[in-house]
């Protein structure tokens, strides 16, 4: 049997084939590859891609199988309201919020804040707040 570029030309048709339809599994294009050196004839190659093709089905339905799964697994965000209750007052956590922002703002960046914790103080009427580990600020309710 003559050799001649029908080996060379069907391993790139493959390979383009694999590159274009399976970019996210290495595994099945290698797979591919080597399926391509043993291909010395157009009915070998066409058999070729189309086992490429069935492997790239079967990786796409993979995928969105494993990707409809994730979306079911992620817990939605709930928006949780907080209320203090105490000697006729009533104060929100967004109410807080709101007035630490206006505080923070006179002497930073809003992007700078990267931790907070407040510590509601009832019998003094204040709100502790602790920024980014160290800065204090005190709100008066």
């Amino acid at each position: 049997m003559k050799k001649d570029n029908t080996l060379t030309s069907a391993k790139e048709v493959v390979k383009s084939t694999a590159g274009k339809v399976i970019k996210s599994t290495e595994e099945t294009a290698e797979a591919a590859i080597k399926m391509a050196s043993d291909v010395v004839t157009k009915e070998n190659v066409e058999k070729t891609l189309n086992a490429v093709k069935d492997t790239a089905k079967t990786v796409k339905s993979k995928a969105t199988k494993a990707a409809t799964a994730a979306k079911k697994t992620v817990a939605k965000k709930i928006d949780i309201g907080f209320y203090v209750q105490y000697g006729g007052k009533e104060v929100s956590k967004q109410f807080l919020l709101d007035k630490i922002h206006e505080e923070w703002l006179k002497s930073h960046k809003l992007s700078e804040i990267k931790t907070l914790d407040i510590y509601l103080k009832v019998e003094d009427n204040t709100a502790y707040c602790l920024v980014n580990g160290e800065i204090n600020i005190d709100l008066k309710l």
